[in-house]
């Protein structure tokens, strides 16, 4: 065979490689798109005439696609995250789809700091807010340390949220408190007798370590949501997870193959909308009746794995988180 009918070869083997890749991701979209893209899991339409929501990182994805529905359902909206360009462009598109709604509003609130974090509260003018969403979260952040000397990813999904709560709690009667989890919970890993492993930046960053890292801090967040149903009964305290979903989420983990490059251009096709995830976001907020400390996906009530279920845990994670938010900000 000649120089070039071997390159023609090549190249021809090649592109049936190629064809046959987007062939299988094609099937595999089509079979799994039942499974992970549901139809409305709810349909109540229940309005939320007179109450004020408070949620983080409403400015994309989840967020800003639960931001839109509850200004929908007549709720006061408070889109509390960092970017103020990105928030007014939803805040634009927000008031321009439904005018007659009630305000919808911007807070500066960078949760990579405590200190920010109590700003914020101390900032707000608003004079109720019954309802806090803590949406906003992070995962493979180029900016290992948060400022605090504090491992990024849990500084930020986990231990600012809990700083939030407890700060809104002491300023406003909250009637809702709803942590956004992941069912990547399960992968978490909380050790009761080495907490201090959780703020500790790891040597090695890469992919694994960073849905390590997301995970753990998910899971952190629904003992959080258990333990706070216990110290505030007078408050609904719910944990959720929104099923997968395509967002900007994992934003700062580039593909390191091919393969996951065409799995990227898949997935838009087979996976939740924004709007399709944050429907339990919504059903959490409307729905009168559900059990404080429970965790929801799809619109109802989810069992928890045993990983999520360890008293022990459950309470000397909130000492730790205790100890440690008075350590850094006395």
């Amino acid at each position: 065979m000649s120089d070039r009918g071997y390159l023609s070869y090549l190249v021809t083997g090649a592109s049936y490689a190629l064809a046959g890749t987007v062939v299988l991701c094609a099937v595999g979209a089509l079979a799994a798109r039942r499974k992970l893209k549901p139809k409305n899991c709810w349909n109540n339409q229940k309005t939320l005439d007179g109450l004020t929501v408070l949620i983080t990182g409403g400015n994309s994805g989840l967020g800003a696609a639960a931001a839109r529905e509850l200004a929908r359902r007549n709720a006061n909206v408070i889109i509390a995250c960092r970017t103020l360009d990105k928030s007014m462009a939803v805040i634009k598109e927000v008031r321009a789809e439904f005018p007659e709604s009630p305000e919808i509003k911007y807070g500066h609130l960078d949760l990579s700091s405590l200190a920010k974090t109590k700003e914020f509260v101390d900032e707000l003018t608003v004079d109720k807010v019954d309802i806090l969403i803590n949406n906003a979260a992070l995962w493979g952040s180029p900016v290992p340390e948060s400022v605090d000397g504090l491992e990024q990813t849990f500084a930020t999904n986990y231990l600012a949220h809990f700083y939030l709560t407890n700060l809104m709690i002491q300023k406003y009667s909250l009637q809702k408190v709803i942590n956004v989890s992941s069912g990547l919970y399960t992968r978490g890993k909380i050790d009761p007798y080495d907490l201090e492993k959780l703020i500790k930046v790891p040597e090695v960053l890469d992919k694994d370590m960073y849905r390590s890292l997301y995970s753990t801090s998910k899971l952190a967040q629904i003992y959080h949501s258990k333990e706070l149903a216990i110290k505030h009964p007078e408050i609904q305290s719910l944990s959720l997870h929104p099923g997968l979903c395509y967002t900007s989420l994992a934003r700062y983990v580039k593909p390191q193959s091919f393969i996951l490059s065409i799995l990227g251009r898949v997935l838009p096709l087979i996976i939740r909308t924004p709007a399709e995830g944050a429907q339990t976001h919504v059903y959490c907020c409307v729905e009168d009746g559900l059990e404080s400390g429970q965790y929801y996906g799809d619109c109802k009530k989810n069992a928890l794995e045993d990983v999520a279920c360890n008293s022990n845990i459950q309470k000397k994670l909130w000492e730790f988180s205790e100890d440690l938010i008075l350590q850094k900000t006395s």
